[in-house]
């Protein structure tokens, strides 16, 4: 959410002393979502992140630690304010300020950021194995399975109740059976395997390689931020992850991957497991259960276009594996 919120901003009083209190010497703020905001200050500009528990703000404060310094950076990290606190309670969230990183998100459509995103996610990667042990046994950890089971679930229950649009309507028992079949050709053994070995190599993902999660900054090294996401779950997925986020910008083309890719994301193609669970559509699940439950007319409206434009193209390629795989 970007607002404009001049016109509050001047009679938050409470907001205002509590920043100064703080050091910092507030001319301006706004809205990312209700709790992340951006503040324009006579020291600098920077973004407040809220967290619901001290826990979660205390953890994601021990790993931004860990990136702080890393050459090139690695992570967008925390800072303290101008009083040296680290953090501060103000309204319903527990406050933590980092810079506001200087730079734009990339476009996956350009073939040099997606570049960029992949040797970003390369470095993170490679990090993995200065997380202490204590700080690592904190990080959360998920079944694939189990979580693209109740994503389908979900959207099948939605879908149910849900008024489609006519070019929408014929789409729909394909869409759920791009789901089903993956998840009924899901290879258990393979990623229970990958699991264990993740844990026992101490791997961890980002798990929101989404373009707004990137800062490219001139001609610096991209590099990554938000830490909300971050899973004791192997690497693997973050770069499924992303190549599902981005063959829709290349109309599912795996050639279009070959001349973008580096080593450690393309080796996934070559895994049968890697390849079946490109079928399972788990963006059109997250987006529509969102714009759904919601019944937000302007995100379904949104998600109807980028389903739309997509379909076809994204058929062939996911009939290409079945047949394969079959």
């Amino acid at each position: 959410m970007n607002r404009d919120v001049r016109d509050d901003f001047q009679g938050d009083r409470l907001f205002l002393k509590k920043m100064n209190e703080l050091g910092l010497e507030v001319i301006d703020f706004g809205f990312f979502r209700e709790n992340v905001i951006w503040i324009k200050t006579k020291q600098g500009k920077y973004v407040l992140k809220g967290f619901n528990r001290s826990e979660t703000c205390n953890k994601q404060l021990k790993l931004s630690k860990l990136y702080h310094g890393q050459k090139p950076r690695i992570m967008g990290t925390y800072t303290v304010f101008p009083n040296q606190k680290k953090t501060v309670q103000f309204g319903k969230y527990i406050w933590a300020i980092m810079p506001f990183y200087k730079g734009e998100g990339l476009h996956f459509g350009k073939k040099d950021d997606v570049k960029a995103g992949i040797d970003a996610i390369s470095r993170f990667h490679s990090f993995s194995k200065h997380i202490p042990d204590s700080l690592y046994e904190q990080l959360n950890s998920y079944s694939l399975f189990k979580k693209w089971s109740d994503r389908l679930d979900a959207f099948k229950f939605h879908a149910r109740s849900a008024n489609w649009n006519h070019q929408m309507r014929p789409l729909i028992s394909e869409i759920i059976m791009w789901g089903e079949w993956s998840l009924n050709h899901f290879d258990h053994e393979a990623v229970e395997k990958l699991e264990n070995k993740a844990y026992k190599k101490k791997e961890i993902t980002h798990g929101d390689v989404a373009p707004h999660n990137f800062v490219k900054h001139k001609e610096k090294d991209t590099y990554l931020i938000d830490f909300d996401l971050f899973a004791a779950v192997p690497q693997a997925f973050d770069w499924l992850q992303y190549a599902n986020r981005i063959l829709p910008f290349w109309h599912w083309s795996y050639e279009k991957m070959e001349e973008v890719g580096n080593e450690d994301f393309l080796k996934w193609f070559t895994k049968r497991w890697f390849v079946i669970s490109l079928v399972f559509p788990t963006d059109l699940y997250r987006e529509w259960n969102r714009a759904l439950k919601t019944g937000d007319k302007e995100m379904i409206d949104a998600v109807t276009r980028f389903t739309l434009r997509d379909f076809s193209h994204r058929k062939k390629f996911v009939e290409k594996i079945m047949k394969r795989m079959s």
